[in-house]
């Protein structure tokens, strides 16, 4: 009887190091998302600043453009 509980407590705790493991392994990929999110947001906000740039510019050249005609 001994032994079997032995056994099993033996079988319990490397389930619970099984789980820990993936524990782990789960935490390492949400953090790796979280920090690809992280990259992908300031790529965006990176990519807005060029499109108003890009806007500005072409906004200043079509004010020329117009005055211009009216001379």
């Amino acid at each position: 009887m001994e032994n079997e509980i032995k056994e099993m407590f033996g079988l319990i705790l490397n389930k619970l190091n099984h789980l820990e493991s993936r524990q782990d392994e789960i935490y390492l990929v949400v953090k790796a998302i979280e920090h690809n999110n992280q990259v992908h947001r300031a790529e965006i906000d990176n990519l807005k600043h060029s499109v108003a740039n890009v806007e500005g510019t072409l906004s200043t050249i079509g004010e020329v453009i117009t005055k211009r005609k009216a001379i």
